[in-house]
């Protein structure tokens, strides 16, 4: 089958189509035709190189996590997908992904099912940003109506799924971003928007029960003072300081320290796909290329200026 290979980590000029081996699948398993991929940081530091510690670098590697297809195979022992379904999901963490190419595998529960929708291969874009959003305002937040959040990188992939759902959950969202992106952000309803060029976060009047940052820019010790007293911080980027500021967080008022790493959680998933039929949850696609364009794609997204996701069409 085609695929978007690497064969050396470093910058997006390393990417080149190449013939690869059709992925198998086992008894719980199945097998897609991808028809929609998307770029997250993830990958593109993965292209770097900054994970091979983690996952080796036996080349070539197909990276990419967010995938959408139709099911052409199936395990024995699957019971919710058939031949013919669309799907969307998030694939294995250990082997970069391997998204980046004509099929994919993995088990059943890494998937939801596309019922109803216009452009199924656009949900490519939901499942990873939108389950880290998920999982961190409910699971690690704790979050409750009427709660006030700070969002920090609010327009990104990841910001503009939390500023939407912390929404959906009845919060006071302060939004922080730059005043380019005031308009997109306001479509989603936060109480504040903050221009952080304008307006040092840092010394803000305001106390919140969480702080969401959404792209590492402030670390738990900067702004542990936004919190109230027993309030949660979260980061995106887990790095060995973050247990030092989880053992320092004992010692202020019980406000706590959290990290989030996603979980491919079937209901989760399912969840997220109903908001979007229920025109809860709005899909943003910043800009959309062509499989063949990935570099492009790897180029735009490590700009940092993305409002919303950006969507990879698989037409070889």
């Amino acid at each position: 089958m085609k695929a978007i290979v690497i064969n050396s980590f470093g910058t997006p000029d390393v990417f080149e189509q190449a013939e690869v081996q059709k992925p198998e699948i086992n008894n719980t398993s199945i097998l897609i035709e991808v028809a929609g991929g998307s770029v997250n940081p993830v990958d593109w530091k993965q292209r770097q190189g900054n994970h091979r510690l983690l996952f080796g670098k036996k080349f070539p590697i197909v990276l990419g996590y967010d995938v959408a297809g139709k099911v052409v195979g199936t395990g024995k022992s699957v019971t919710r997908f058939q031949v013919g379904d669309w799907v969307c999901g998030v694939l294995s963490k250990s082997s970069y992904g391997k998204g980046l190419a004509q099929f994919a595998a993995g088990p059943e529960n890494f998937f939801t099912k596309l019922e109803n929708v216009k452009d199924p291969g656009s949900f490519a874009a939901l499942s990873l940003a939108g389950l880290t959003s998920l999982q961190a305002i409910r699971d690690k937040g704790k979050l409750e109506q009427g709660q006030k959040i700070l969002i920090i990188g609010a327009a990104g992939g990841v910001g503009h799924f939390a500023v939407q759902i912390a929404r959906i959950m009845g919060a006071d969202v302060y939004a922080v971003s730059s005043e380019k992106h005031r308009s997109f952000l306001e479509q989603f309803g936060p109480h504040t928007f903050i221009d952080y060029h304008k307006q040092d976060i840092l010394q803000l009047n305001h106390h919140f029960d969480i702080i969401y940052d959404g792209v590492g820019k402030y670390s738990f010790l900067k702004c542990k003072h936004l919190l109230k007293p027993g309030g949660i911080y979260i980061n995106t980027l887990p790095r060995p300081k973050i247990l030092v500021h989880k053992l320092l967080a004992l010692f202020t008022r019980g406000k706590k320290v959290r990290t989030i790493l996603m979980k491919q959680i079937p209901e989760d998933l399912d969840q997220l796909v109903a908001w979007v039929k229920e025109e809860k949850l709005k899909l943003c696609i910043d800009k959309e290329f062509k499989i063949q364009d990935v570099a492009s794609a790897h180029v735009y997204s490590e700009a940092g200026h993305t409002e919303g996701k950006i969507l990879i069409r698989y037409e070889w």
